[in-house]
């Protein structure tokens, strides 16, 4: 049992500190939340049109017949229609940029994940050392590989079963 509350506490306390962190690195990056006109019920660019256009317009994304590409050139035809093309426009720039820096950052975050994670395990492993040597071991691993922690922290979420949506991918016994 002690060495079910250790580790639960281990556990614990890299989740705090890797959520925290988070936290941090999110507030820095806070004026980068999205692109220009975006809000939590739909894009600003719609906000002039009818109930009847807003239809319509989310109806391009309904059809499951059109390809990625013919729902691009819809929703562009119907935004110069209605006097926003340029949004439209602006969105398809950002969604390819974003998929491109996905293409190219992806594979060495993955790649140096176990890396990671083996740092990490060292860390909340070591016992003899303060917390606050640890949060600094933490913090160092953290400026070396910005994003591995936090990609860890979500896959152990997972592993859980912690984060209410995710579901454990592992049996108790």
């Amino acid at each position: 049992m002690n060495c079910f509350v250790a580790m639960s506490f281990n556990t614990s306390l890299f989740i705090l500190i890797v959520a925290f962190s988070s936290l941090a690195l999110c507030q820095k990056d806070e004026k980068k939340s999205g692109p220009p006109g975006h809000f939590l019920f739909g894009p600003s660019y719609l906000a002039n049109l009818t109930k009847e256009e807003k239809q319509e317009y989310y109806g391009i994304f309904q059809n499951q017949k059109l390809t990625i590409k013919q729902q691009e050139e819809q929703r562009l035809a119907f935004a110069k229609k209605h006097g926003f093309e340029q949004a439209i426009k602006d969105d398809i720039k950002l969604k390819e940029e974003n998929h491109e820096v996905v293409r190219k950052e992806r594979p060495e975050l993955i790649k140096n994940l176990l890396t990671v994670h083996n740092e990490l395990m060292k860390i909340f492993d070591n016992k003899d050392q303060t917390l606050t040597q640890q949060e600094a071991a933490v913090s160092a691993l953290r400026d070396k590989y910005p994003n591995a922690p936090a990609t860890l922290y979500y896959i152990s979420r997972l592993i859980t079963g912690q984060d209410r949506r995710a579901k454990p991918h592992h049996k108790h016994h």
